[in-house]
C-alpha cells in the first residue's frame, strides 16, 4: 500500500474546508393574476343583457324575455313566446285585434296575464309595464316596495321625484349606466310604496298617462 505523502493530504483537507454548498435556487415569483375582474358594476343594471346575470325574472333593460327594445312588432311577436292581444275587448269582453300597420302608440298584452303591458310606437317596441308583485324590475325593484328599499338596491343614478298628479306620490326614476339606454321609472302611491313600474326608452318612459 502506498502511503501519501503529509504534505498532499495537508492539501487535500484544506480543498475539502473551502468547498462550499451552491446556494439554493431562488423560488420562482408565482404568476401575476393578469386576467382582472371585469364584471361591469351594478351588472343587473348593465344595458346589455349578456351583463345580466340574473335569471329570476325575464324583466330586463334591453327588454322583456325574447322582446327587444326597439324590434319590430313582427319580432316582438314572435320573440314573444306567447300570444299577444291589444288591450281593449269588446262588449262582450273579448278582446280586440291589435292593428300592427298602426304606427301611433298602443299596448299589447299575453293573452293569459295583465303583465307586462308592451308599448307599440312607430311598430317597435319602446317600453313595457309591469303592475304585479310576481314580476321583478332589473336591478331587484318590485311592486309594494318602499322608496327606502329601491334606495338600498339603487345607490347610484336613482333620482326622486314628483308624480304630475298627486302631491303624495313620487316616481324613482334610475338613469343608465350608458347614455340613451333603458331607463326604469318606480311609481309610489300616497302609501310610500310601489304600484307600477316602466322599463323604457325616452321619450316613451315618460309618457304619464299610457301613450300620452
Amino acid at each position: 500500500m502506498k502511503h501519501l505523502p503529509i504534505a498532499g493530504l495537508l492539501l487535500l483537507s484544506l480543498a475539502a474546508c473551502n468547498r462550499t454548498a451552491a446556494p439554493p435556487a431562488e423560488a420562482s415569483a408565482p404568476a401575476k393574476d393578469t386576467a382582472a375582474a371585469t364584471a361591469p358594476a351594478d351588472a343587473d343594471l348593465a344595458p346589455t343583457s349578456p351583463a345580466d346575470p340574473r335569471t329570476d325574472s325575464p324583466a330586463r333593460l334591453d327588454g322583456f324575455g325574447g322582446a327587444r327594445l326597439g324590434a319590430s312588432i313582427a319580432d316582438v311577436r314572435s320573440g314573444f313566446g306567447a300570444p299577444l292581444q291589444g288591450l281593449g275587448s269588446d262588449a262582450a269582453g273579448k278582446p280586440l285585434p291589435a292593428d300592427d300597420n298602426n304606427d301611433g302608440c298602443y299596448f299589447l298584452r299575453p293573452q293569459d296575464a295583465e303583465d307586462p303591458r308592451l308599448m307599440i310606437e312607430g311598430r317597435k317596441l319602446v317600453r313595457y309595464d309591469v303592475r304585479s308583485t310576481g314580476i321583478v324590475a332589473p336591478g331587484g325593484g318590485k311592486v309594494g316596495m318602499t322608496l327606502g328599499e329601491l334606495q338600498l338596491l339603487y345607490p347610484e343614478r336613482a333620482d326622486v321625484g314628483p308624480d304630475k298628479y298627486d302631491e303624495k306620490a313620487q316616481h324613482l326614476r334610475v338613469r343608465p349606466v350608458q347614455e340613451g339606454a333603458a331607463i326604469i321609472d318606480f311609481a309610489l302611491g300616497a302609501d310610500g310604496k310601489v304600484g307600477s313600474w316602466r322599463v323604457g326608452q325616452t321619450p316613451q318612459v315618460d309618457y304619464v298617462e299610457g301613450c300620452g
